[in-house]
């Protein structure tokens, strides 16, 4: 089965409908991901049919739940992607949302240049860039809590990565994470967090993505209220002193 066929057959068992615009765009995509990873490590996988398998598909199982879905009287249009790397999700996202805004945030020049590179070949128009430290992004109040959409896919330790996700949600938008089976573990300890961080946890959606072996879910926050603007933290601190329940506090 060749490259086209795989991407179709998953989205098809996924629910998602596509176009030959988006199909073809993802496929280039591809081909610019597997060529610029031949030199510069971009994503661990090397073969570009396993880079579709358990890196696209994946990316693209979101669109399933977001795809044409309306939140308080609006769709997603302004989405932000939280340690884009390889532009995944990102990208993808932009590929088929073609009418959201959807911003990238990478602290690694190598990463930039990639998507840089790559935003001007496809020629997306819909697609902005923020290199630095998602940490310190935040605080900028063009980005803060102005977001509909907050994802992210591969970036840190839950802790973490809830205390510097969510403040970029606007209030009645949704955090979306994607998760292994760990997220059980995760919620167990690190729920306060959420709430914390004017959070609630809303669902999990579980997803047979196609070709991936893994249990795979989505976790599906709901931004409630503002976060507190102390909120996130220097990373060192984050890291070593995690919010814990004796310690929440709200702005209710």
């Amino acid at each position: 089965m060749n490259i086209e066929d795989i991407l179709k057959n998953s989205l098809e068992s996924l629910g998602i409908d596509f176009t030959d615009r988006e199909i073809n765009l993802t496929k280039h995509y591809l081909d610019i991901c597997y060529e610029y990873n031949k030199s510069v490590n971009i994503i661990g996988t090397k073969d570009k049919t396993a880079i579709l398998k358990r890196h696209f598909i994946d990316c693209l199982s979101i669109l399933k739940y977001i795809n044409n879905e309306i939140i308080e009287g609006r769709p997603y249009k302004k989405i932000i992607d939280i340690g884009t790397g390889a532009g995944l999700p990102g990208m993808l996202i932009a590929i088929f949302l073609y009418d959201s805004e959807v911003y990238l945030v990478d602290k690694k020049l190598k990463i930039i240049k990639f998507l840089e590179g790559a935003i001007s070949e496809l020629s997306i128009l819909n697609v902005k860039l923020l290199r630095g430290r998602a940490e310190e992004i935040v605080h900028d109040s063009n980005y803060r809590e102005v977001f509909d959409l907050v994802v992210a896919r591969a970036f840190g330790k839950f802790n973490i990565l809830s205390e510097i996700s969510i403040p970029f949600c606007r209030t009645g938008g949704r955090v979306i994470l994607y998760k292994s089976r760990k997220v059980f573990k995760e919620l167990n300890e690190y729920d306060s967090i959420i709430q914390a961080l004017g959070g609630e946890v809303e669902k999990l959606l579980d997803i047979e993505v196609p070709y991936l072996n893994e249990y795979r879910t989505l976790l599906v926050i709901s931004k409630k209220r503002s976060s507190l603007y102390k909120y996130p933290r220097k990373y060192d601190k984050i890291k070593k002193e995690p919010i814990i329940r004796n310690n929440v506090q709200t702005n209710k």
